[in-house]
């Protein structure tokens, strides 16, 4: 089974082999499996060797063909890991960003936000939280990925305080009690209109980008994009703060929203996608040169808010399908980017299982197969796009979402009303934000080249 994580190109083959060499080498037949799954699926695969070297490690045969730009394909010897990435789990409700201390391996968790009606909603868990422990264990960077994201049914949180004039986080005693849920929620977070100067500004907050059940979560962003229509805004915010990624489907709806009412009327390119030889002509083949898997384009909707303009706050969590996102609107309009250069990963990665290979084995590939780019061939592969402004914000001292007063939406507000640009706010010193996700456990990764 072969999944593209960013949902564009889903193939299903197993994959038989014979050895390249006809010696018994230990790993000659993962290797070749290795290398015929490359050639195929990997973005550079002229870098895949002709034959294969049976007598290093699956890990090392892999990386030795990886290009040396690529910073995101990786191997693991343990499909649990990526079927548990890619399945989900129960969740919370909860938005997490992980910290650890200086000079420990304790770690705590953040809360960036919370979903409106979920169980850490109910509980009364906010933005700005701080938990040190869960179900009563102490969090360290071995056991919090294990612990936040386990299976079970219930968690229990115990809160922490911080002290912005010392600089510390105590253990507060508090615990919360709240139950998990297999369950989405409406990734609009929050919308509002804020009026200042003369400028009525529409805000929303958009956690991810998924359509839901019947496109409940599709509705929920035209409710909003209707709002804002109504009440004639003159500018929007987009809050794409840390929201990863998600469907391209829900993606392409709101461009079509926001994009510049003309290029929606001539159905410009929204997103071009490039892939090595043998892919490419695979989908030529089989769908035609105005396939959707080699570019998509915008399309008329009655929602279309008819801006020239718009903003957006990012995070270096902004990433993937945010970033196709932000990126396929800028030669069509004026785009603003507001906080931190984005996380810089503009492209699709397959996952290839090995136990559907012929014979079977335990290990999965994660090579990348497409780079994304927007009508203009632009990308920002690593380097993310950068800000107009940068701003950073601090979780520990963070302002409710939508509140004014948070300093990434008040620098987009007085760029927008004054023209000013704001001085960037340094965070705290005691922590170190590491990301929305925690990585695979130690040992998992057999290579992964950002540990390079």
């Amino acid at each position: 089974m072969k999944k593209l994580l960013i949902g564009l190109l889903v193939l299903n083959l197993a994959f038989a082999f014979s050895c390249d060499d006809a010696n018994d080498n230990e790993f000659n037949e993962v290797n070749s499996w290795i290398r015929v799954s490359m050639e195929e699926n990997y973005l550079w695969n002229e870098r895949v060797p002709d034959k294969v070297d049976g007598s290093i490690p699956p890990g090392a045969f892999f990386g030795s063909m990886l290009d040396p730009n690529d910073f995101f394909s990786y191997i693991v010897d343990d499909p649990s890991f990526i079927a548990a990435e890619v399945e989900g789990g129960p969740t919370s409700g909860i938005s997490p960003a992980f910290g650890q201390f200086s000079g420990s391996s304790g770690v705590f968790i953040v809360v960036q936000f919370v979903y409106k009606g979920s169980p850490a909603d109910t509980a009364g868990i906010e933005r700005g939280d701080i938990i040190l422990e869960i179900d009563g264990v102490s969090l360290t960077t071995s056991n919090v990925s294990p612990l936040f994201y386990s299976s079970t049914t219930t968690a229990s949180y115990t809160l922490g305080e911080y002290s912005s004039s010392e600089s510390t986080i105590s253990n507060t005693g508090i615990s919360v009690e709240v139950s998990k849920v297999q369950d989405q929620f409406n990734p609009v977070i929050h919308s509002s209109i804020i009026e200042q100067n003369g400028s009525k500004i529409g805000y929303m907050h958009y956690s991810e980008f998924i359509t839901g059940n019947n496109d409940q979560f599709i509705d929920s962003v035209d409710l909003t994009l209707q709002e804002f229509k109504m009440e004639g805004i003159t500018d929007l915010i987009v809050d794409l703060r840390y929201n990863s990624g998600g469907e391209l489907s829900a993606a392409r709806n709101l461009a079509n929203g926001i994009i510049a009412n003309t290029a929606a009327q001539n159905e410009e390119i929204f997103v071009e996608f490039q892939y090595n030889d043998i892919r490419r002509q695979e989908i030529i083949d089989n769908e035609g040169v105005d396939s959707e898997n080699l570019s998509i384009r915008f399309s008329p909707d009655p929602d279309n808010l008819g801006l020239q303009q718009v903003y957006f706050l990012t995070t270096r969590q902004t990433s993937n399908t945010s970033e196709l996102f932000i990126n396929g609107l800028i030669p069509h309009m004026d785009v603003n980017i507001i906080g931190r250069a984005t996380n810089g990963q503009f492209y699709g990665r397959e996952i290839i299982f090995g136990q559907d290979a012929l014979p079977a084995n335990e290990y999965v590939l994660l090579p990348v197969s497409l780079l994304h780019q927007n009508s203009s061939g632009n990308s920002g592969l690593n380097s993310g796009l950068l800000p107009l402004i940068q701003v950073e914000e601090s979780l520990l001292n963070s302002f409710p979402i939508g509140n004014t007063d948070d300093p990434v939406l008040r620098a987009a507000i007085e760029n927008i009303t004054t023209g000013s640009k704001l001085l960037p706010k340094n965070m705290d010193r005691n922590y170190v934000i590491l990301s929305d996700k925690v990585a695979l456990s130690k040992g998992s990764i057999l290579f992964n080249p950002r540990k390079r």
